[in-house]
């Protein structure tokens, strides 16, 4: 298993954050909202929770304390979305005091009691209009964040990824195979006709590749390797497509009930 640093890492990279600690001003302040005005009728509450959107960080990445990212998405469609560390958190805000710059986030859990999570807007000093954002956990842990920078096109992409995939999670367990719960090749294997059978299809391969070669288990780690490291249907064609020309010009693949 990886270490906690090497996967806040993975996720700095997907989010194309870099390395985080000690970057970036304390909050969006004042000139996130002169870039972006808010619509008009929007109310005192729904300001709130669009202040919040972008990259926010612990800043702490040293020792056992692994620096904890924040990704914030508001959007009229969904209101506040939250992705903790490449993990969505379930759920919706149920209450919003925009006296004292709070909000009260519900995080739904199949697997566990639910918990409501505090976000508060703290001014900070030494930022001017800036702020940085304490969250606080129902069982009373803190973690105080500062801002990072606004969302991209990227990371919005990637928020819209994480959650897409976590909604079918238990469907794309249930499919078995040997894909990584959490990959891209998971979801659709499970969710569209097309990649069900284009991974139906390999992953019979594989096993009798595994049975008939000395070289067959190396040969399928390699395979599964590069499938689950894809992040787009594309990528995926190409590597089943690529795997394939290479099987029939390398291997004698047959008859694979024997095998299964």
């Amino acid at each position: 298993m990886a270490s906690s640093n090497a996967r806040w890492c993975g996720l700095a990279l997907a989010l194309g954050l870099g390395m985080l600690s000690g970057c970036g001003p304390s909050s969006p302040g004042a000139g996130v909202e002169s870039a972006s005005e808010a619509p008009s009728g929007m109310s005192q509450a729904q300001d709130l929770e669009r202040g919040l959107d972008g990259i926010w960080s612990t800043g702490v990445s040293q020792g056992d304390d692994a620096e904890t990212i924040y990704a914030i998405e508001w959007q009229d469609a969904y209101g506040l979305r939250i992705v903790r560390n490449g993990a969505p958190l379930a759920g919706a805000v149920e209450d919003v005091d925009v006296d004292n710059q709070t909000l009260a986030f519900r995080v739904a859990r199949e697997n566990g009691p639910d918990e409501t999570v505090t976000l508060r807007r703290v001014q900070d000093p030494a930022s001017g209009p800036g702020f940085t954002l304490r969250v606080t956990w129902a069982q009373g842990r803190t973690e105080m964040l500062g801002f990072v920078r606004r969302l991209t096109d990227r990371d919005r992409q990637e928020i819209e990824l994480e959650i897409r995939q976590t909604a079918v999670l238990p469907q794309a367990v249930a499919c078995g195979g040997d894909a990584r719960a959490d990959s891209l090749r998971a979801t659709l294997a499970c969710s569209e006709i097309e990649f069900a059978e284009l991974d139906r299809g390999l992953r019979t391969q594989l096993v009798e590749l595994s049975a008939r070669y000395p070289d067959g288990d190396r040969t399928a780690a390699a395979v599964v390797k590069q499938l689950d490291a894809c992040k787009t249907p594309e990528c995926l064609r190409d590597a089943y497509a690529q795997w394939q020309t290479y099987f029939d010009d390398n291997y004698d693949l047959g008859d694979v009930l024997d095998y299964l």
